[in-house]
């Protein structure tokens, strides 16, 4: 019986598409706005012939986010910013996008499937997920003036991964952690979606009629692409988006300071470094909370993984030259976390 390798993983079918049935939809509440997005859905089969795995084995859906634009804009006084730290600052090229629990997958359930040591029989393996956003905004800023909101943009561009992680032979059978030393990534699939909303508002209609026009027409539909890239270090580890999203206040008046609205819960510099990357020479200060955790950075945010698509196999082993990477000059451990994840989240 042959050992359990990306060879005996089939992929049979892979969708990545917007969700025609669901739809950008707003709620205006005497002091809030609620809107939820159109959903993005993946699905994927998979087909693994019987095999014996030697190692423990973890196959599913990886997403990361490498562009993070969400804007609130009060008129002229100035706009509120949902922001990645490690993207604003330059110093990751990429920011997890999962539930925190089991890094890198994007949740626990749908999209990931395990395989443990022994015998595997032949299994037919559906992953799945879906993502929107429903986030809430303050139609006036009581802390500047009173100022209105009058427009929502938000622009994000994500990549997926459909990967095979070999686990370390000196691990137990538990596949709870992830070791982007020792660890062996395959990767079978790369995707890429990107998602844009423009919506304005006139602060001076009453609740319920605040709402001018909506634009949220993708330029593009979700790509599978015919050539993987690899996954950088940073897209398979701490932070993930919900816990490294920061809210904060600019005034376009250059003489007030920022505002921090929502501090980040897990940060990869310290924070005197974290208040200087996001708003330099402005002179944002203010205590770092307690709730704060140091998770540290990536210092060179390598880019890793073995491509075992047939495109890849065909060309041979000069087609993807970054597969035999050494290993990582680090020894850091991601472990679950135990940040809480609802099945879509209110990001920004």
């Amino acid at each position: 019986m042959a050992k359990l390798s990306p060879e005996q993983i089939n992929v049979l079918s892979v969708r990545a598409y917007y969700d025609n049935k669901t739809f950008t939809n707003t709620t205006e509440m005497t002091n809030l706005l609620k809107y939820e997005s159109q959903h993005f859905r993946c699905k994927v089969q998979l087909e693994i012939s019987e095999c014996i795995a030697d190692r423990c084995w973890s196959i599913g859906l990886v997403q990361a986010c490498d562009r993070m634009y969400l804007e609130n804009r009060y008129g002229h006084s100035g706009s509120s910013f949902w922001e990645f730290h490690p993207l604003k600052s330059g110093r990751h090229k990429m920011v997890n996008d999962s539930d925190g629990r089991q890094y890198p997958f994007y949740s626990l359930t749908s999209s990931k499937f395990e395989i443990r040591r022994g015998v595997v029989s032949d299994s037919l393996v559906a992953l799945t997920y879906e993502d929107h956003f429903y986030p809430t905004v303050a139609w006036e800023l009581p802390y500047y003036g009173g100022a209105k909101l009058t427009d929502v943009i938000r622009k994000q561009d994500f990549w997926v991964w459909l990967v095979a992680i070999k686990r370390a032979s000196s691990r137990s059978a538990s596949c709870d952690v992830f070791n982007a030393k020792h660890d062996e990534v395959y990767i079978l699939k790369t995707m890429r979606w990107r998602y844009g909303l423009h919506m304005t508002f006139d602060p001076h209609q009453p609740v319920g009629k605040r709402l001018q026009r909506i634009y949220d027409v993708q330029e593009e539909q979700p790509i599978i692409l015919e050539s993987n890239r690899p996954l950088p270090l940073s897209a398979l580890s701490p932070p993930h988006c919900n816990a490294a999203q920061s809210l904060i206040w600019y005034p376009n008046n250059p003489t007030d300071k920022p505002k921090l609205l929502v501090p980040p819960k897990q940060i990869i510099v310290p924070w005197e470094t974290w208040t200087n990357d996001m708003a330099p020479g402005r002179a944002l200060s203010v205590k770092k909370p307690d709730q704060c955790k140091l998770v540290g950075e990536w210092a060179h945010d390598t880019e890793i993984g073995i491509d075992v698509s047939p495109a890849a196999i065909k060309s041979g082993p000069s087609s993807r030259g970054w597969k035999a990477q050494g290993p990582v000059d680090t020894t850091t451990t991601v472990s679950t976390s135990r940040s809480a994840r609802t099945p879509s989240r209110p990001r920004g």
